[in-house]
């Protein structure tokens, strides 16, 4: 009776271990990287800190903007193309939302780092081609073509430094939408460069003669300079809202379906509810199902374990 006793002790014992093992495991595994919402900053090509210079003929869709900006006006020099639908704000209060909204994504991006390659700096022609992650590196290089791999999910690079790109090179693939460049320092496009996303940096950014940038460029603290470039984009298309259906009003006993809604709505607070925009979804295709399988194990060896118990009491003299 006591080996069976042990037995039984010795089995739940390894079950739990082992669901604690798997319950270790899904708490552990990094979250997938998350674009910001870029709010007022949104409609805008370039924004800077200080002030915008331009060589050439630049092009772009969107607003240009400096705010706090330094010195006196004007702090946009050489007549870049903007818009339509953009216009240009020089330290006016549209700029300096834009920049608050700016500096607002900039600590949104600072996220856990799913590939770390270290203090130094990373080409990323060398580990390309990239799926969609967090990637932090002490600064980032382009020395030839950078390939995102897939049409959906966020790209976010952290460079605790500088960005930099060779001339020639570029990035392709991916959603321009989102990914992500998140620069400590400045960012520099050497010429003819074409590259994808969104600019963030500290200080400064810096395009290069015919460097193409499919996103946005925007500069803290410091300064924008330009030089014969075409930036474009991104246009990131909302998702279509359901059409409302039309329903039978009923006149005495709400329907089900709004029964449903009203109980819905006096649980706003609660996460994961569509009402609320934002919080995690209570269970979603993620859910630690192996922890539920486990558990049942460990339930059923301490129901079998009892029962062997209880037959070997029984045959006892």
């Amino acid at each position: 009776m006591h080996k069976l006793k042990y037995l039984t002790i010795s089995i739940v014992l390894a079950i739990s271990f082992s669901l604690a093992g798997i319950s270790f495991d899904v708490s552990a595994r990094p979250l997938a990287a998350t674009s910001p919402t870029l709010g007022d900053a949104d409609s805008y090509s370039v924004l800077a800190g200080s002030k915008v210079t331009n060589t050439g003929t630049t092009t772009m869709p969107g607003d240009l903007g400096v705010s706090p900006s330094i010195g006196v006006p004007p702090h946009v020099t050489g007549d870049p193309s903007v818009g339509p639908p953009g216009s240009i704000h020089d330290a006016d209060p549209n700029a300096a939302l834009a920049q608050a909204a700016d500096t607002d994504a900039f600590g949104v991006l600072d996220q856990n780092c799913t590939t770390d390659y270290g203090g130094g700096t990373q080409d990323l022609t060398l580990v390309s081609p990239l799926g969609p992650g967090v990637y932090c590196a002490g600064a980032f290089g382009l020395s030839g073509n950078l390939t995102l791999k897939g049409s959906s999910g966020v790209w976010i690079f952290k460079s605790a430094s500088e960005l930099k790109t060779s001339s020639g090179s570029s990035v392709t693939g991916g959603d321009p939408c989102n990914v992500w460049w998140r620069v400590v320092s400045s960012a520099t496009l050497q010429t003819t460069t074409k590259f994808i996303g969104n600019i963030l940096a500290l200080t400064s950014i810096s395009l290069m003669t015919g460097a193409r940038l499919n996103g946005r460029a925007l500069a803290q603290t410091g300064e924008v300079s330009m030089d014969s470039n075409i930036i474009s984009g991104p246009i990131c298309a909302e998702k279509p809202k359901p059409k409302p259906t039309s329903k039978p009003k009923s006149t005495n006993v709400p329907s089900s379906s709004e029964q449903t809604a009203t109980a819905l709505a006096s649980l706003g607070g609660l996460p994961g509810l569509p009402s609320t925009g934002g919080g995690a979804p209570i269970q979603d295709e993620d859910f630690p199902w192996s922890l539920v399988f486990v558990g049942g194990l460990c339930a059923m060896a301490l129901v079998l374990g009892v029962r062997a118990l209880r037959r070997t009491d029984r045959q006892r003299p």
